[in-house]
């Protein structure tokens, strides 16, 4: 009788009892809640500042440094960008040498910074130029500047609110003005559409760039009389002679042209630069 009371008890004991707490096991863990962490706050990083002095010969504008020229602290920094490249494959820095009569080859010898970044051309007696994004702010002695519609940094312009920009264009045209910059170049199509706009609301009319108005390279008046009206008050606010050009942006994500049709303004502002100085 002992046994069977025994075997009872030990039957008893696999018994499924829908009350009982689920004992972990194999086919029935127990998962452990795994803690998302906080999300990560977004870094701060530094503005840069403007590369600007006194009678500059062309000032290149930017929408707003992006993060890799905050943490080098240079313009066009990224190594995905284009500038540097068109800059140096179009002359331009020789061709401002030009026009303001400097003696290449004489001066080479003299001027350290010259000869680290101009060097022996393929042609006999040619130069070309090996400019970096290091040099931006030392290259002003050669009387070119840079500087940003937005000196904040962000990841992309897209970050930038519409009246942060319009707030911003008072600035730029002070810079201008301030430096006697004759060539203004905006890099970037979206940059000039901000000033555009600013001079449109001041003057109280409805304007949009579009295909049949706005043409790449030198900003000149032609058959809208509302661009033209937007020029003229821009010419009044910068008090002095200034020609004004709207370049593709130099990102690598830009392909609204393609690198030669780019090149190919480069070249046109660079001449203009040399035959201005010839008359």
């Amino acid at each position: 009788m002992k046994e069977e009371n025994s075997l009872k008890s030990v039957i008893q004991s696999f018994k499924y009892d829908s009350k009982a707490p689920a004992s972990p096991g194999n086919g029935n863990r127990i998962r452990k809640q795994v803690q998302k962490k906080p999300p990560k706050v977004t870094d701060s990083y530094k503005d840069l500042a403007p590369s600007l002095v006194d009678d500059l010969k062309a000032i290149f504008v930017g929408f707003n440094p992006g993060i890799q020229s905050s943490l080098q602290q240079h313009h066009y920094a990224h190594f995905t960008n284009l500038f540097w490249k068109l800059f140096n494959q179009s002359d331009f820095l020789l061709k401002v040498l030009k026009s303001l009569k400097v003696d290449i080859e004489k001066e080479i010898e003299s001027d350290e910074l010259l000869s680290s970044v101009v060097i022996p051309g393929d042609v006999a007696g040619s130069y070309r130029t090996v400019v970096k994004a290091e040099h931006d702010f030392e290259i002003s002695k050669y009387h070119i500047g840079f500087t940003d519609l937005v000196l904040r940094c962000t990841r992309t312009a897209q970050e930038l609110t519409l009246e942060e920009k319009l707030a911003n264009v008072p600035r730029l045209i002070s810079e201008f003005s301030k430096t006697g910059a004759r060539y203004v170049v905006f890099v970037g199509k979206g940059i000039w559409e901000i000033v555009v706009k600013y001079y449109a609301d001041n003057l109280g009319i409805n304007f949009k760039l579009t295909k049949s108005n706005f043409l790449w390279g030198k900003q000149i008046q032609r058959d809208d009389s509302k661009y033209n009206s937007i020029l003229s008050k821009l010419h009044q606010a910068l008090g002095h002679p200034c020609s004004i050009y709207v370049f593709p942006s130099t990102s690598g994500l830009v392909t609204s042209l393609n690198y030669n049709e780019k090149l190919n303004l480069w070249h046109d502002l660079g001449n203009d630069v040399i035959n201005e100085a010839n008359l």
